[in-house]
């Protein structure tokens, strides 16, 4: 039975592709900070990934108690979007502990870990931000630049070690993520991306064949559609 460990799985996308991949009787290591999925396949962590300090020890205990670990697919997240003056310095600290920081010691954790089976995939959830910048998006679109570096390059340190490391870039996605935002997309199914299609795509990624690496992979809606909520 496969295992594999995803970051923010207490809803949105992370949520979504837990759920999917236990159908396919695979083990799930959760790390999120709540959760809410109940399976007998599902091993909560409750963990901030904030705290960037106690991710070793984490993931030491995660690989002791379940030994061989197949996949990671690091999708923990969040989005501040102002104009740079209008951040805290804490928030801006605290985003990229989450949004930059934790993809690469979580990945630094597992890195050793597949080289020495000589097999395993990095998933990461990159954004379409990641090629383009924005008002209001310097946080959003340098973490999102930044991964997408992160990953090219990890993938160049694995390329003798048979590790597949993919990044998925989509546009917006109908889900929890704009709770606390001034926008959301669209209203119409054609203005945003659903977090099933996402994890269809895991799923797919997941079980081609081990020979092809998914490299950068962008999804876009088809009529991108901003709404800005009223104050």
């Amino acid at each position: 039975m496969k295992k594999i460990i995803i970051t923010g799985t207490s809803k949105g996308i992370g949520k979504h592709i837990a759920k999917n991949l236990l159908k396919q009787n695979i083990k799930i290591i959760g790390l999120s900070r709540n959760h809410s999925i109940n399976h007998d396949n599902y091993f909560p962590i409750s963990y901030d990934l904030n705290d960037i300090s106690g991710i070793k020890s984490i993931f030491n205990e995660i690989i002791l108690r379940h030994k061989k670990i197949d996949a990671l697919i690091s999708n923990a997240g969040y989005g501040i979007f102002e104009n740079l003056e209008n951040i805290k310095e804490k928030q801006i600290i605290d985003f990229f502990n989450v949004n930059f920081l934790a993809h690469i010691l979580v990945s630094k954790c597992l890195v050793t870990h597949f080289k020495k089976k000589k097999t395993g995939h990095f998933i990461f959830m990159g954004s379409e931000a990641s090629y383009k910048g924005n008002q209001k998006s310097t946080l959003y679109a340098s973490a999102k630049h930044g991964l997408l570096g992160f990953v090219k390059s990890l993938r160049a340190e694995c390329s003798k070690s048979e590790i597949r490391v993919t990044i998925i870039n989509p546009g917006m996605v109908h889900s929890s993520f704009f709770q606390n935002l001034k926008f959301t997309p669209g209203k119409s199914i054609k203005n945003s991306i659903k977090p099933s299609d996402i994890a269809e795509l895991i799923s797919f990624i997941l079980n081609s064949n081990k020979n092809i690496n998914y490299n950068d992979i962008y999804l876009t809606p088809i009529k991108k559609v901003i709404n800005f909520k009223s104050k």
